[in-house]
């Protein structure tokens, strides 16, 4: 059986959408005949079968957008693999639930399942694979995690439909799946062997073998011998210069975080010692292209790949910026009342464990505001051209990570008290960053607050999360000379003031309706004690 992968079919083309199977499943094909039609960014081309047989699976549905390199559908050409039934059905059946479809379980009297990759986030279309936590060939239980996959929104660990043997990766580490597209194959027969993969699994424990000669801690014993560590823990370890085979892992199955990492630096372990002397030769040593007449670089450039959560963000600010005509309305609130009350519920907030922070009454004035402004609260349905006006404040909070920045969702957020508001973001906030946030945490946004404002900066424009309505932006804390009025006439003192600014999606909402939006919000900030009504 030959599994056809999707060809290199333009210079520069890393993917391509399948417009549609020129063939059935179960149809007999000649060698060169056209099976499938793929669109690329160049051009619209078919895809001829590499020779004569039984197209027997297809990998793919039209409109997926597939990877070059991953595999597009099986052919049985008679040699010796498992045929798929001749009567196979026409190709409204190219998209299998992916806990059945038997490839090829004749031989171990179990059932192949084909596991398709899931919408692992809402808006999700695809992932990258970042690292497979198991070989091939190796026995799983069911839930043991077998693959890491980053998105725009998190990076999650892809656990196993069932018990059994991991027979074949679909894809490799740095490729980019979209959801619905196979990623392995897993036998759940008793007997399905080890053996059956093709790859045995890595039994040369390369992290842990270029060990210094210098006294060092010894190795941890893994099993298989890999060490498994997410990307930040890895780029930690190279910031360190920590031998991750030294790292005890909590994750599942040993799993090296970057807070294990930075966990065995505070405790004084000895660092690795420098790598291979080659590595002290001088860059020059592999010589670079040269720069542009227009600079002269004093030290060497440094260039990052474009991929993974930094390209998934890219990708989702180009698509709301051109998608949805921005406008931004900015007010300037005096929050002198506001820092009085921050500072009597922080002392509160620590007696009960719970950080108080001035971002619980910004998200409780926000969902109160919303509450009475809902044409700012929801989302677009592209599909049935609606604006969808939710009932409730889901807020999605852009959280500052290792990887970029990630929009967990607090629900219900009107219904919340302030204490409550500030532990759930405290929790919440602590695992996105440590990289432990969940699909369901990413879900259901229908609005959301970027607060850099601990950072810098006193004005911005926020663009929006599409496909919500509407996103607010907070500013920086500022002391600044302002009027107050009272009953004797106004006088001039000192005061605390922050910038507040709220970007609309024009098609969906006017600029009325952010002007009034942000005038009912600087009311409640202005008077906190009104958050309570």
């Amino acid at each position: 059986m030959i599994e056809f992968k999707l060809p290199d079919i333009g210079e520069g083309v890393a993917e391509g959408e399948i417009v549609q199977w020129l063939v059935a499943e179960g149809d007999q094909v000649e060698e060169h005949q056209p099976i499938v039609e793929v669109m690329t960014d160049k051009a619209t081309v078919e895809v001829p079968a590499p020779a004569s047989g039984v197209v027997s699976k297809f990998l793919a549905g039209e409109g997926d957008t597939i990877p070059v390199g991953d595999v597009i559908f099986h052919l049985d050409n008679g040699g010796g693999g498992a045929a798929a039934p001749a009567a196979a059905p026409a190709p409204a059946a190219a998209a299998p639930a992916p806990a059945a479809a038997p490839a090829a379980p004749a031989a171990t009297g179990g059932a192949i399942i084909e596991f398709k990759l899931p919408d692992i986030g809402e808006g999700v279309a695809e992932g990258e694979i970042v690292q497979w936590l198991v070989a091939e060939g190796t026995a799983v239980a069911e839930h043991d995690p077998i693959v890491e996959v980053m998105t725009d929104k998190a990076t999650v660990e892809v656990p196993a439909p069932a018990s059994g043997t991991i027979v074949k990766h679909l894809a490799g580490e740095g490729d980019t799946v979209p959801v619905g597209s196979v990623i392995f194959h897993l036998s759940t027969g008793a007997g399905a062997p080890a053996a059956a993969a093709p790859v045995p699994a890595p039994a040369a424990p390369a992290a842990a073998a270029p060990a210094p000669a210098a006294a060092q801690a010894a190795p941890i014993v893994r099993p298989g011998g890999k060490v498994l560590a997410v990307p930040s823990a890895r780029r930690v370890a190279r910031e360190l210069n920590i031998d991750l085979a030294m790292v005890p892992g909590s994750g599942n199955n040993g799993v090296i975080r970057r807070a294990d990492v930075e966990a065995f630096a505070q405790s004084g372990a000895p660092a690795a010692a420098p790598a291979a002397p080659a590595t002290s030769a001088p860059a020059a040593a592999a010589p670079a292209a040269a720069p542009p007449a227009w600079r002269a670089p004093t030290k060497e450039d440094a260039r990052v790949p474009f991929r993974g959560v930094r390209r998934k963000i890219g990708e989702a600010m180009v698509r709301s910026k051109f998608t949805a005509p921005h406008f931004t309305v900015v007010e300037e609130i005096d929050v002198t009342e506001l820092v009085k009350l921050r500072g009597q519920a922080k002392i509160l907030g620590e007696k009960q464990g719970v950080k108080v922070t001035y971002m619980p009454f910004i998200m409780k004035a926000c969902a109160n505001a919303l509450m009475q402004h809902r044409m700012l609260n929801g989302y677009f349905d592209d599909e049935a051209q609606e604006i969808v006006q939710v009932g409730q404040v889901n807020l999605g909070i852009a959280t500052d990570t290792p990887n970029g920045l990630i929009v967990p969702v607090i629900p219900s957020a009107e219904t919340k008290g302030l204490l409550e508001m500030a532990a759930e973001l405290q929790e919440l906030a602590g695992r996105t960053k440590a990289g432990k946030v969940t699909p369901q945490d990413l879900k259901g946004g229908t609005f959301s607050i970027t607060n850099a404002g601990n950072i810098g900066g006193t004005i911005a424009t926020p663009i929006i999360n599409h496909p919500q309505i509407a996103i607010l932006g907070v500013h920086r804390l500022m002391k600044k000379p302002g009027v107050v009025e009272t009953p004797e006439g106004d006088r001039i003192e000192v005061r605390h003031y922050m910038n507040f600014s709220c970007s609309v999606d024009h098609r969906l909402a006017d600029g009325a309706d952010a002007a009034r939006f942000l005038a009912y919000l600087r009311v409640l900030l202005e008077n906190p004690g009104l958050l309570s009504l």
